[in-house]
């Protein structure tokens, strides 16, 4: 076997592996829609995309096409109830959902996890969520 499949690149999804637990959440994720522009390694240019379930740690992002878990992005976004100028933020891709796993539910995309948020522009970040409810899925009518 060639020797090169043996080695890891900085995208190989052992290298980064996180555990995490439905109820272990830093903060509430809200349910906005947001219009997200990233760059990636595959890239210069910024692709827009739609960005979901914000909080002051992270957030969505619906594609298709994700990245692997472990990949350096940065994004350009406007907070909702922020009057500021678009904030640039790196990011790590921490989960993707891309359907062809038996697992899989929910939404295809990728988990963003915010890198160098300060705190002032994450204290801002949780105000500008404040009043926004969470996504509420898997929920079941009981008759």
């Amino acid at each position: 076997m060639d020797p090169r499949w043996h080695t890891k690149t900085p995208t190989d999804a052992s290298l980064h592996v996180v555990t995490t637990h439905g109820d272990s959440r830093r903060a509430l994720r809200r349910a906005v829609e947001l219009s997200c522009d990233l760059v990636s390694h595959y890239g210069d240019v910024p692709e827009v995309h739609v960005a979901s379930d914000v909080s002051p740690y992270g957030l969505w992002v619906d594609t298709a096409m994700p990245l692997h878990p472990g990949s350096e992005v940065v994004l350009g976004f406007r907070p909702p109830h922020y009057e500021g100028d678009e904030m640039l933020v790196f990011g790590t891709v921490t989960r993707v959902v891309t359907g062809r796993r038996r697992g899989d539910r929910g939404r295809l995309g990728m988990a963003i996890e915010f890198r160098d948020l300060s705190s002032e522009q994450r204290t801002m970040m949780a105000a500008s969520l404040k009043g926004i409810a969470p996504r509420i899925e898997g929920i079941r009518a009981v008759a």
